[in-house]
């Protein structure tokens, strides 16, 4: 399908000149959607579903069915690298991702790299068939090599962090040596996205905030990479949870940011830079009223920006009411001219 709404990329660029605000959501697909959890209750493994492009369509579509939104973003995951390297990893109620096998339980681990990107052809396949029924630019997405090595060390999300602390020191050039071969295959996944269809590509840095002094060197070295190996000028996001933007914005060519719900956005918005994110998905269980006067503030403080997008400070999660989520979305996109 051609594009009909542009805006969201034309903020990317900071070119939005549109009285106008675009919309996206973090995890705007998934559990908190009914029609969400009718399909997944039919796969007693996550992996099995998105493996599958045509549900992977459909479970992208489903959100912007229900909601005026102006983008898409495919719907898989950022463990999907991991899994096709070898180290397959099932997701377990109460648990979340549990691997096969860990850095901490096995320090000898390999990663496969035979054939790696073959196995992530279901990605791509799902990346085509999105693009080719949406009207919005899509969103491609993943994890950065730091995140991945995260869940990789330890097999599962992390709880305690001072083995994970011991290991980085003691064993640097093993820690160079996972970052390095995740880099290279992301930089291929990446670009597969994109001839794929995918306009815009979201790196999630979800461990990020585990770094202090050490995350240029283990994290945005890394990430930097990954964006200057794209052969098109298709924009980049970095979204790092737990960690404010004000000393990553002049080490990374990355223009674009997708805050968490600690940073301060507006202090942001006068950079050279696209922001989105920021509001925290628990304002969604808020009445009606206040829901209504925080779309108000929200069109008021940002409807001149041109590089400003809506977006979250984290995922929505299963305990917010769609119905809300609509309500807010309704209720912004009704300022619109």
């Amino acid at each position: 399908m051609t594009l009909k709404n542009r805006i969201f990329l034309e903020a990317l660029k900071r070119s939005n000149d549109q009285v106008n605000i675009p919309v996206w959501l973090l995890r705007q697909a998934g559990r908190y959607l009914p029609e969400y959890m009718k399909i997944r209750s039919q796969y007693s493994d996550f992996f099995q579903m998105i493996k599958k492009p045509e549900i992977c369509k459909e479970l992208t579509l489903q959100p912007l069915r229900r909601f005026p939104l102006d983008a898409a973003i495919t719907f898989t995951d950022i463990l999907t690298i991991p899994d096709a390297m070898g180290i397959p990893v099932e997701f377990i109620a109460g648990k979340g991702p549990v691997f096969s096998d860990s850095i901490q339980k096995n320090h000898l681990l390999r990663l496969n790299h035979e054939g790696a990107l073959k196995k992530l052809e279901y990605v791509f396949e799902a990346t085509a068939l999105i693009k080719a029924n949406i009207e919005v630019p899509l969103i491609g997405f993943t994890g950065s090599p730091w995140t991945l090595f995260v869940y990789l060390y330890y097999g599962k999300s992390p709880k305690s962090h001072d083995e994970l602390y011991n290991y980085l020191e003691l064993q640097s050039h093993n820690v160079h040596s996972y970052l390095e071969q995740l880099t290279d295959i992301i930089k291929d996944y990446v670009q597969a996205q994109i001839e794929a269809g995918a306009d815009c590509i979201q790196i999630f840095d979800s461990w990020g905030g585990l770094l202090d002094q050490e995350y240029e060197e283990l994290s945005l070295s890394y990430i930097n990479q990954i964006v200057a190996s794209i052969q098109t000028d298709v924009p980049v996001i970095l979204y790092t949870r737990d960690k404010l933007i004000d000393n990553i914005i002049d080490s990374t060519p990355i223009k674009c940011f997708n805050l968490d719900t600690s940073d301060n956005i507006d202090k942001h918005l006068g950079k050279d830079i696209t922001i989105q994110g920021n509001f925290d998905p628990k304002n969604f269980h808020a009445d009606d009223e206040a829901l209504k006067e925080m779309a108000q503030m929200v069109w008021t403080k940002y409807k001149d920006r041109k590089n400003y997008i809506f977006n979250l400070g984290s995922g929505l999660t299963p305990d917010v009411n769609p119905e809300k989520v609509e309500y807010f979305l309704n209720q912004l996109s009704s300022f619109r001219s």
